[in-house]
């Protein structure tokens, strides 16, 4: 966990070799997830989907599109985490999650016609959340901590600026 504080950028490799192994391991399985494993009791189950869409199944806007937007936002969060300052590791953090999280579905998007392997299922009875997947919790997850940052970081006093040492003659 060290490491994860001092380089916040190994979130995005957690977050990809987490989703990408925990996928292979429900692809090996596939027959077995067909119906659906309690995990915990109704409120957590594991059960095979694959979702053609964007998050949550919505927009089905096509296997190019979805893959050019994945790339684009992996590229743009690239770029913004570059000359950020390495002060703000919880942001940097945040940012890695999405990124992995961005990875992980992309890589399905290509290799499975456009589709992603979701499997995880919360809810109680008829009423369930969506199906989704370890990148989606990244994503989820980074995007709400990256929020509240840059909302905190909004409202809190900047720091004042160092005071110049001068000399008896007002020069610095």
């Amino acid at each position: 966990m060290g490491n994860l504080k001092r380089h916040p950028w190994l979130w995005a490799v957690l977050v990809f070799v987490v989703d990408y192994v925990s996928k292979r391991l429900v692809l090996a399985n596939e027959e077995a997830l067909r119906a659906q494993i309690n995990i915990i009791g109704e409120l957590v189950r594991f059960i095979y989907v694959r979702n053609p869409g964007s998050a949550m199944g919505l927009f089905p806007v096509g296997r190019m599109a979805l893959v050019g937007i994945s790339i684009l936002a992996s590229f743009f969060i690239i770029y913004l985490y570059a000359p950020t300052d390495q002060r703000l590791r919880v942001r940097l953090a945040a940012m890695g999650a999405i990124l992995g999280g961005a990875l992980g579905n992309l890589v399905d998007r290509i290799f499975y016609n456009g589709h992603v392997v979701d499997f995880i299922d919360v809810g109680l009875g008829a009423s369930r959340f969506y199906t989704f997947n370890v990148a989606d919790i990244g994503v989820s997850v980074g995007g709400a901590i990256l929020f509240l940052c840059i909302l905190l970081e909004g409202r809190r006093k900047p720091d004042p600026e160092p005071e110049i040492p001068t000399s008896e003659n007002g020069a610095p």
